[in-house]
């Protein structure tokens, strides 16, 4: 399988040891710490080489529609499973060169140019940061005062790999594409950046520390790196 892999190498400063990331639209990165040679990738391509095929094969099952549907199609209703809210949509074309939407209630309603994919895509990735700063601070909030780690500022940004962060300044950001993960998984993102704050790398005493607020972290972990196909398409669509 490995010949005729397409793969890139990234070199990061944070990074404690050497893994594979695979994404969604099957692209292969691997990712080594500082010092360790490029030559270790393929190595450890192949080592991982059987893991490598059964989550490739895992993505394509799961893999969104051909790119032509893609920038042709609309959603008709959006779902967040973290706060079990669901959104049906009504469209509404009008000769305005922008897309509006505004939500009442459990109804999205979109008006304007909804025919143009790249301007109705970019509105509602701006829709979904709003709703994630409305939706998710005030639960990161909640489980900062639970297990009494405390923050100085949160921010809810739309990045494509990183589910959350925190800074040495102690400020928490949070992906709003959490909003799109089993309830379970998105506390255990919450709970890892507020542990962060007493422990600033992934040390062992970052772990413990994590396994005291999260019995089940584990499991967690290991679900987390399962969850992008529920992203919905429209997320990442940047053209059109």
């Amino acid at each position: 399988m490995l010949e005729g892999l397409d793969y890139t190498v990234r070199v990061s400063g944070r990074a404690r040891y050497a893994r594979i990331v695979v994404r969604p639209d099957m692209s292969v990165e691997v990712v080594l710490p500082q010092g360790v040679h490029a030559m270790h990738a393929k190595a450890l391509l192949r080592e991982k080489e059987p893991w490598l095929t059964r989550t490739l094969n895992r993505f394509r099952a799961y893999a969104p529609l051909e790119e032509d549907k893609c920038q042709n199609s609309r959603p008709e209703r959006i779902g967040f499973e973290s706060v079990e809210l669901d959104f049906s949509i009504i469209y509404h074309r009008t000769d305005s060169s922008q897309v509006r939407i505004s939500d009442r209630g459990s109804e999205l309603r979109i008006s304007g140019c909804v025919d143009d994919s790249l301007k109705l895509n970019m509105a509602l990735q701006r829709w979904l940061k709003r709703k994630g700063k409305a939706l998710l601070l005030p639960i990161l909030e909640a489980e900062s005062r639970r297990l009494g780690l405390n923050y100085r500022r949160a921010s809810v940004r739309l990045q494509k790999h990183c589910w959350g962060s925190c800074s040495r300044k102690k400020t928490i950001s949070l992906n709003a594409r959490l909003l799109f993960f089993p309830q379970p998984l998105m506390r255990y993102v919450m709970v890892h950046e507020l542990v962060h704050l007493k422990e600033m790398n992934h040390s062992r005493a970052f772990w413990a520390q994590l396994a005291r607020y999260d019995g089940n972290w584990l499991e967690h972990r290991r679900q987390l790196k399962q969850v992008s196909h529920r992203i919905p398409v429209w997320v990442d669509h940047r053209s059109g």
